[in-house]
């Protein structure tokens, strides 16, 4: 497993090579601790864990703790190394509650990529991991996989008459506060599920807003979490059309709103 951290220039060359990498202990613990607390006090075993992921997900989103993680300097500055300076995080992430003994298909997913989905090849997934996984509940992926570009699919899984054989590397020594960041084409899959341990996680999803999105990217919208240098000078001049006079001789500024993006005016 290809286990890094912060600001390891060699994540970024495994990702290209293997596909995927692991940022050891990304986010501060306590904050982490948050959320996994957050998660636990509106979970009930009774119910189904899939519908809860996505209602939970949804008051979670709103948790101080969860902006701050990932959208804020950590996983910009992150991100930075793969995407480039202007990056967007698209809406509707995903919380995964993955328990003991569960058959929901949704959450025990054979081998399989992202992009088969409408995930566009811009766009770079990210899992941070609320709690520590096992050998049976983890995540699996084959190393170098995204590298045969988009293979055949039928009925959710590779087609069969590819004879497309990938190996699996079980992720199993991921702990709380991880961030496991795959390119869309890797092929991966769940592992299982724990006799006794619940696996949560939160899935994100990152692009840069100067390449494509998909036609399901453009419906999930975005929020753009970091404005490089040249688009900066563009929202100064005040349009894309570089209209010229509209600030000569007066006031060259960006909008309050706008304070958080463009922190250096």
């Amino acid at each position: 497993m290809s286990i890094f951290r912060a600001h390891d220039e060699a994540a970024v060359k495994a990702f290209v090579q293997d596909g995927y990498c692991v940022y050891r202990n990304a986010f501060p613990a306590a904050d982490v601790q948050r959320l996994r607390d957050f998660v636990f006090d509106h979970f009930d075993a009774k119910r189904d864990p899939h519908e809860q992921g996505t209602k939970i997900m949804d008051m979670l989103a709103k948790h101080p703790s969860f902006a701050a993680l990932l959208e804020g300097p950590t996983a910009v500055n992150t991100m930075r190394q793969f995407l480039g300076p202007d990056i967007a995080i698209f809406n509707y992430d995903a919380l995964w509650i993955n328990v003991p003994k569960d058959k929901n298909p949704v959450l025990l997913k054979g081998q399989h990529t992202d992009a088969w989905t409408g995930t566009s090849v811009n766009t770079i997934f990210a899992k941070l991991f609320l709690t520590d996984v096992d050998k049976h509940n983890g995540i699996a992926v084959s190393p170098g996989s995204h590298l045969q570009g988009m293979l055949p699919v039928r009925n959710r899984a590779i087609d069969p008459h590819t004879r497309a054989k990938f190996k699996d590397e079980n992720l199993s020594d991921i702990l709380a506060g991880d961030w496991l960041l795959w390119h869309p084409l890797l092929v991966h899959r769940t592992v299982g599920h724990s006799a006794k341990n619940i696996r949560i996680s939160i899935t994100s999803r990152y692009t840069s807003t100067e390449t494509p999105f998909s036609s399901q990217e453009r419906a999930l919208g975005y929020r753009t979490i970091s404005v490089g240098p040249m688009n900066q000078i563009l929202r100064l001049v005040g349009n894309d059309y570089l209209t010229p006079f509209r600030t000569y001789g007066g006031h060259v500024g960006i909008d309050k709103r706008l304070a958080r993006l463009y922190a250096n005016r």
